[in-house]
């Protein structure tokens, strides 16, 4: 008997020693520039959730899953393909109701605000009503980590909060505020999602935001080119390219509380008349970083909302190669989904995200092509519906079975052929990693001045929220890396197309991940 136990450590450890010595060839370029050509080609008409293209795309993706040999699935089961479908999801507001309610003596002067012009309401797939007081919140922040609570001693229990937009010192770049808060480490504090659950945890029935930054033109288009945003060029850019999009959730959803945002002439007009400057109490604030939370005495809002919903059919595209271990695996994954077309405009998105899909496509041909048998499963993903709240990939992790298959790393592909403006020798690349795996971050850096020109990395850390795929498994707790080279001045336009791609970039940043997935996997212990 100790003469076999000794003989099984003996073969796992050769096993291990046979993977670690193991190499699998960098992909080239030619492993995907053809595939980031054709998802981004008009054909496939900006690959929109639901929409024709996206099932053209998925079939598409599935024929080079199936030409690179991946089999279908996760491996988990028996699977028999490659599709994994389900519904989202899709509503938008019929009706809506803004009153503001101030009470003076014993008697009330209510104010209806113009929906569209005053107001836009932002809400879950089911109607509401509500009246209730208003509560001042500052950012709505809540960041016990940087000492920073807008919640500190205040009840907003049965109350409609107000929350400006952003962060403190967001408009300063030498406040206090700015260096508390602005950096990647920081977003998800202030993310208005972030900001919604803080509100709900706290009991406000509902949420309105008003900007210290701007009027209220940013605020009634859905998608913003966030390069051009704050440029000369933003009105033309928005008169030639509006997208307006309708709202999405998974079914079953716990819907987060409404949210209104306000225009600055309203809120002024109104909420803040009585010597509260909207812009001096955001300099105070940034300045200090001492919260400047009030209870808005003597009035109430009430909102409504009619809500029309629908189901809309989507499908995320998975394979995976079988390892030794199969009760383990990596996810490899990348929205294959874009924003569609409105109007005559095409919105091709080929850095976002064919760019992600033809990578993690070219790193499974890689894989196969190698004949390693790599210790722990490997599922490769194209998540559809990112461009509609992370859909695709939250619903996979939602229905995974964990207890049949542990998920030990997330690599995300999102935004990986283009540079940011400012990154004039396209040589920044961020990645990001789930907050405490320290390790994975040496892996990463090492790597990284291995390569033959290293990057400038921006490596930042995220506890879970996020504007990624690798979010829903952050949450939880799942380690993740997410590769991104910057906000390109065609970001969310239609402009965004292949031929304005940079294989050269995108190539070594597959190297890269490349070299760290098999680092990853050769130190793992399994």
């Amino acid at each position: 008997m100790r003469k076999f136990i000794l003989f099984v450590l003996l073969l796992f450890s050769a096993t291990g020693t046979v993977f670690s010595q193991s190499t699998v060839a960098d992909p080239e370029r030619k492993d995907f520039i053809s595939t980031l050509g054709f998802l981004s080609s008009d054909w496939m008409e900006g690959r929109e959730a639901g929409s024709k293209g996206s099932f053209l795309a998925a079939d598409y993706i599935v024929s080079q899953m199936m030409q690179h040999g991946l089999k279908p699935g996760t491996g988990v089961g028996r699977n028999k393909s490659y599709f994994q479908d389900f519904d989202i999801i899709r509503y938008n507001t019929t009706e809506a109701e803004f009153t503001l309610i101030e009470q003076i003596g014993k008697g009330q002067v209510r104010k209806n605000l113009i929906s569209g012009v005053d107001y836009v309401i932002e809400a879950g797939p089911a109607g509401f009503q509500i009246e209730a007081q208003l509560v001042f919140v500052g950012y709505g922040i809540s960041a016990p980590q940087a000492g920073y609570d807008d919640y500190r001693k205040l009840d907003v229990s049965g109350c409609i909060v107000v929350v400006l937009d952003g962060f403190p010192g967001e408009k300063d770049t030498l406040s206090r505020g700015w260096k508390q808060f602005g950096n990647n480490a920081m977003e998800g504090s202030y993310s208005l999602e972030t900001k919604q659950r803080n509100a709900m945890k706290n009991g406000a029935l509902a949420m309105v935001v008003i900007s210290p930054k701007e009027n209220f033109f940013r605020f009634i288009r859905n998608q913003v080119n966030k390069s051009t945003d704050r440029s000369a060029f933003r009105e033309i850019v928005m008169e030639q390219f509006e997208y307006v999009d309708d709202k999405y959730a998974l079914p079953g959803d716990s819907a987060l509380i409404p949210l209104c945002w306000l225009g600055n002439e309203a809120a002024a007009g109104f909420i803040f008349e009585s010597g509260n400057d909207i812009n001096e109490i955001e300099k105070r604030i940034a300045t200090r970083l001492v919260p400047e939370s009030m209870e808005i005495k003597g009035k109430k809002v009430a909102i409504s909302a009619d809500i029309k919903a629908e189901p809309i059919l989507v499908r995320n595209v998975l394979g995976h190669i079988k390892g030794l271990d199969t009760t383990r695996s990596i996810v490899i994954g990348a929205h294959y989904d874009h924003l569609g077309m409105r109007n005559t405009h095409i919105y091709n998105g080929s850095d976002d995200n064919a760019s992600g899909v033809a990578g993690m496509l070219a790193l499974a041909g890689a894989w196969v092509r190698s004949g390693v048998k790599p210790p722990c499963n490997i599922i490769f993903a194209a998540w559809t519906a990112e461009e509609k709240g992370l859909l695709g990939s939250a619903w996979f992790v939602r229905n995974f079975d964990f207890s049949k298959q542990k998920v030990l790393l997330n690599v995300n592909f999102d935004m990986i052929s283009r540079s940011s403006p400012d990154d004039v020798e396209s040589k920044i690349v961020s990645v990001g990693l789930l907050k405490g795996t320290d390790f994975l971050k040496e892996i990463v850096s090492r790597h990284n001045q291995n390569l033959k020109r290293p990057f400038e990395l921006d490596i930042w850390e995220t506890n879970g929220p996020g504007g990624s795929d690798y979010a829903p498994f952050a949450m939880k707790q799942i380690p993740v890396m997410s590769f991104f080279s910057g906000y390109q001045d065609d970001y969310h336009t239609p402009r965004d197309i292949f031929f304005k791609a940079d294989p050269v970039k995108m190539d070594a940043i597959l190297k890269l991940a490349n070299r760290i997935i098999l680092e990853f996997l050769s130190t793992q212990i399994f």
